[in-house]
């Protein structure tokens, strides 16, 4: 009866543990981002990008934050009328290909993007969500999202939870 027991007890264990490598392994992101870099024109894994931004990153996913534009121009533009007497602004909306480079490999994710542009057109607040699609080196075949809030010159915060298999 004891030896039925133990058995079943391992067989269970080892299921569990069968369960748990299948399922993959979920990571917390938690991030920081330094002032960005605008430029035009760059590449990605063959594929030519009209334009492009690079974010340095720290934290426990170090590396650089990539986002890239393949058509010249993909935003919406919505000007929010006065509220409360703080005057009118624009609120931009952007969707692009965000690739984080690390050093155990690429997140890939679409990326979309609300945006605060001031008169010179920087960002003055960015909140953008990465939903990932895939990856390259440790993050192959990786799932999960990515989010957030930063300023171009000042950076900001990123939070979030990749999962690979």
């Amino acid at each position: 009866m004891m030896k039925r027991v133990v058995t079943i007890f391992l067989l269970l264990a080892l299921s569990l543990a069968a369960s748990s490598v299948a399922a993959g392994e979920c990571k917390k992101i938690i991030a920081g981002a330094g002032p960005s870099i605008y430029y035009e024109g760059c590449s990605y894994d063959g594929e030519e990008y009209l334009w492009c931004i690079d974010t340095p990153i720290t934290g426990n996913l170090r590396g650089t934050l990539r986002f890239m534009s393949r058509p010249d121009w993909n935003a919406f533009e919505l000007t929010v009328d006065d509220v409360l007497g703080i005057g009118s602004w624009d609120l931009w909306v952007v969707w692009a290909l965000g690739v984080f480079e690390t050093h155990k490999g690429d997140i890939i994710s679409q990326e979309t993007d609300t945006l605060n542009l001031d008169v010179y057109l920087t960002y003055g607040a960015l909140s953008t969500m990465h939903y990932i699609i895939g990856g390259t080196g440790d993050y192959e075949g990786a799932t999960g999202w990515i989010g957030s809030v930063l300023t171009e010159t000042e950076g900001g915060v990123i939070r979030g939870e990749v999962c690979t298999p």
